[in-house]
C-alpha cells in the first residue's frame, strides 16, 4: 500500500498544481465580489496541501512491504471503471438512463445488494432524474439516442 499511497499523492499533487495553474489565468476578483478564479484557487491550494500531507505520511511509514492493493482498493477501482463506463455511455443512452444504470451497478459493487433491489433502484433513479430535472425544473438533460 506504500507505493499506491505514494502514486496517489503524486497524482493528487499534479492535479492540484494543474488547478492552481488554470485558476491563476482567471480573475480573482470581479466587480461584485469574488471572481471566477477565487474558488478554483482555494480548491487547488487545498488539493496541494492534502497531497503534500499524504506524501509526507508515506515517507514517515517504516514498513514498505505491504501489498499494492488492499481488497477495498479493488472495489474502488471497480467503481471508477463504472464511472468511466457511465460517462462514455451517456451520449448514447442519455443522462437519466446512464445515471440509473450507474446507481444500480454501484449498489451491486459496493453493497452486494440483490439484483432485484439494484434494478428497482436503477429504474426509480432513471424516472426520478427525468421527472425532477426534465419536467419539474425544466433543465434540459442529454437524451442520447434513446431520447431519455
Amino acid at each position: 500500500m506504500w507505493l499506491a499511497d505514494l502514486i496517489a499523492g503524486i497524482v493528487a499533487l499534479l492535479l492540484g498544481i494543474g488547478v492552481l495553474f488554470f485558476s491563476w489565468q482567471l480573475p480573482y476578483k470581479s466587480e461584485y465580489g469574488p471572481g471566477p478564479g477565487f474558488f478554483p484557487l482555494w480548491i487547488g491550494l487545498g488539493i496541494v496541501g492534502c497531497a503534500i500531507a499524504v506524501i509526507v505520511n508515506v515517507f514517515k511509514k517504516r514498513e514498505k512491504t505491504e501489498a499494492f492493493f488492499k481488497p477495498r482498493t479493488r472495489m474502488g477501482v471497480r467503481v471508477i471503471i463504472e464511472i468511466v463506463i457511465a460517462f462514455l455511455l451517456t451520449p448514447l443512452i442519455g443522462f437519466s438512463i446512464g445515471l440509473g444504470l450507474f446507481v444500480g451497478a454501484t449498489m451491486r459493487t459496493i453493497g452486494k445488494h440483490q439484483w432485484v433491489s439494484c434494478g428497482l433502484t436503477a429504474a426509480l433513479t432513471t424516472v426520478g432524474i427525468r421527472f425532477i430535472f426534465g419536467h419539474w425544473l425544466n433543465i434540459p438533460l442529454p437524451t442520447g439516442l434513446v431520447g431519455w
